[in-house]
């Protein structure tokens, strides 16, 4: 019994290096394939999710300049979580998105369990064949104004949402690439 304690406890304790320190000052710029099925569904997930509203969200299409100014990948090829001053790719972009959700999506971040190359390789692949598998789309899920508010571009985006922006472009924020051995 104790081997299953600890494995649940495993599953739903989300280690704290995945998480900012400080939610309420560290935004959390989901930058994703606008056009992607897959990663729609992901930002649509996201967005059901996560109640506190930690996650911010950019079509990548929408939003070159941004991905340029900070150093990040432009060719679509992953998804960009940018917090505070680092940003993310591959699977640690999307463990540390999982990691910002309500319970029990939270849970997901577990696959930080599984080696970053080999949770690399994996989400690469995917990646690869994602329009092919799920297909595209120019048209997305009608935004509500609560939605709308998370998204850059739209005038409904906070105050606070719209400075950590304006400070990424502007070079306010140094952001760097992370280093994998932050897990």
């Amino acid at each position: 019994t104790y081997a299953i304690v600890s494995l649940i406890r495993l599953i739903v304790t989300v280690p704290s290096t995945l998480i900012p320190e400080d939610l309420t000052k560290t935004r959390s710029l989901l930058m994703y394939d606008g056009v992607c099925n897959l990663c729609n569904g992901f930002v649509n997930f996201v967005a059901d999710h996560d109640e506190n509203h930690s996650v911010i969200f950019g079509a990548q299409q929408d939003h070159i300049e941004l991905l340029e100014k900070i150093g990040a990948p432009t060719d679509l090829s992953t998804l960009i979580l940018v917090q505070g001053d680092k940003f993310y790719l591959y699977s640690e972009a999307a463990l540390r998105t999982f990691a910002l959700l309500d319970q029990p999506y939270r849970s997901l971040a577990v696959g930080y369990v599984v080696p970053e190359f080999i949770r690399d390789a994996v989400y690469k692949q995917v990646a690869l064949y994602r329009y092919r598998i799920f297909g595209r789309s120019e048209k997305c899920r009608t935004p509500d104004p609560d939605f709308k508010s998370r998204f850059l571009g739209y005038d409904a985006l906070s105050d606070e949402d719209n400075k950590f922006v304006q400070d990424v472009m502007v070079g306010a924020h140094q952001i760097t690439k992370s280093s994998s051995s932050e897990f």
